[in-house]
């Protein structure tokens, strides 16, 4: 009898402590991070562009809330993904240049959700390197027209009774461009040409599949969407919209002013932020780690380096940082640059004045690219369309970002703006002192990997662009 009793008991306790584990996970947010791959930050109808399709998107900005100052620690692929998902800047990570692995000792934030019995899922894009793949409990690629189709099939295969974490990153709207991404696509006519840009067929027509690219990622968020609705889970789970760099464009990826690292950044959680709000001060894609693991009822990792946004969902006038910090690191090219971005400025520090601002390989090769070099060889660019050819590059630049969002105007000789200069260059050091961010030198530079004019690949390297 006696047995028996402790028999029962053992069963209720067990049966109590699922219930209670049920209810803490039916409590806890569920989280989705949609990951485009070289959006524009206003590549979007949220974000003014009356010509793209994005409704799921839009639709998302009126659901919750848009971030029209966020921004990300860098502007190419894999140092940027890596840089979410440990809350540390490109350079402190192990992985500042591109296709670098994620070294096994940094810790991404799904590490401890999945300690604290979250489902971690990894859908899409990877781009981390195999040393911290067994961080996420759930991995899995696919083409991007079948991208929507693998996320929501994450999702009803995920475990009942659980809190799950998606990482939904996809492959669009990254180069190389083919027709057939949506039906129907955008017309060239009609999409808007930045002034950076000639306005030229070719150029729209680059531009329209850029579009096209933009608009499926959108059809494939609104897959996932309606799947959390048919399961019940779209009041208690937060979904976050991003990019990791800019548009794959001259004047845009690789960058660090605004076209380069503003990124969309959209939140909707209808159990916690109120729908239709616009938050201006200025956040970190550095932030998102220990945002999430607060929102989890987590406590920080001590690596992480960003600050949490959390105050900012509940009041989108809060302020949680006053700057957000940029690095351009190689990529495909020797580079080191770094920006420092307040609500109202975009200050760039260059060392490498003598070298081009040459957008990325794929851009190089690119139509819009082309036509650029074409026209620089017979002298009929425009001074606002030069910046990627032309020798010698300032050194610093200055934009006032609100009236000058295509960072086009430097304003950094200006004698007006010293003491914003000032202010900038104080920043930028007391972030590098403490982040220990150095110049290493000219000579202590990855050099270039593809010839700067054509695109192609120079001597083989021992980088890993090169393993590929």
């Amino acid at each position: 009898m006696f047995r028996l009793l402790v028999l029962q008991l053992l069963v209720a306790v067990c049966c109590v402590s699922a219930l209670s584990s049920s209810a803490r996970g039916d409590e806890r947010p569920n989280f989705v991070i949609f990951v485009a791959d070289d959006m524009a930050w206003d590549d979007c109808g949220a974000y003014g562009n009356p010509v793209i399709r994005t409704p799921n998107m839009d639709r998302l900005a009126a659901e919750g809330m848009r971030f029209d100052r966020a921004y990300l620690t860098c502007s190419s692929c894999s140092p940027s993904r890596c840089s979410m998902l440990t809350g540390r800047y490109p350079h402190a990570t192990g992985a500042g240049e591109l296709h670098l692995p994620l070294p096994k000792q940094q810790t991404m934030f799904t590490k401890p959700l999945m300690d604290a019995g979250y489902w971690t899922a990894a859908v899409g894009k990877w781009h981390l390197g195999q040393a911290v793949a067994d961080q996420v409990e759930y991995r899995k690629g696919s083409n991007p027209a079948a991208m929507g189709n693998a996320w929501v099939k994450a999702l009803k295969e995920r475990p009942a009774g659980q809190p799950f974490f998606l990482w939904a990153a996809h492959s669009d709207p990254h180069r190389g461009y083919k027709p057939g991404a949506v039906n129907p696509p955008h017309d060239p006519a009609t999409v808007i040409v930045p002034p950076f840009f000639p306005d030229a067929s070719r150029v729209r027509e680059d531009l329209a599949l850029y579009y096209d690219e933009v608009s499926r990622f959108d059809e494939h968020i609104g897959m996932v969407l309606q799947e959390l609705k048919q399961q019940g889970l779209e009041k208690n789970t937060f979904v976050l919209v991003i990019s990791d760099n800019g548009r794959p464009f001259p004047h845009c990826k690789t960058r660090v002013h605004v076209p380069g690292v503003r990124t969309p950044f959209i939140v909707r959680w209808p159990q916690r932020v109120q729908a239709g709000q616009v938050a201006k001060n200025v956040v970190s894609t550095v932030d998102i780690a220990p945002t999430i693991l607060e929102l989890a009822g987590l406590t920080p990792l001590a690596s992480f380096q960003g600050e949490s946004f959390v105050r900012m969902l509940s009041d989108p006038n809060r302020q949680t940082r006053k700057y957000a910090f940029a690095e351009h690191n190689w990529h495909d090219y020797r580079a080191y640059e770094r920006a420092v971005h307040s609500r109202d400025f975009c200050y760039v520090r260059n060392w490498l004045p003598g070298v081009a601002g040459t957008p990325p390989a794929d851009a190089v090769n690119s139509p819009t690219y082309k036509v650029m070099l074409e026209m620089h060889a017979a002298g009929t660019l425009t001074p606002s369309q030069q910046g990627c050819v032309e020798t010698p590059r300032a050194e610093e630049f200055l934009f006032d970002v609100t009236k000058d969002p295509n960072c086009l105007v430097n304003l950094a000789m200006l004698p007006k703006f010293s003491d914003q200069m000032q202010l900038m260059r104080a920043q930028l050091k007391q972030w590098q002192d403490k982040t220990d961010d150095q110049f290493p030198g000219e000579d202590g530079l990855t050099p270039d990997g593809f010839d700067r004019n054509n695109g192609k690949r120079l001597i083989k390297a021992s980088h890993p662009s090169f393993l590929k």
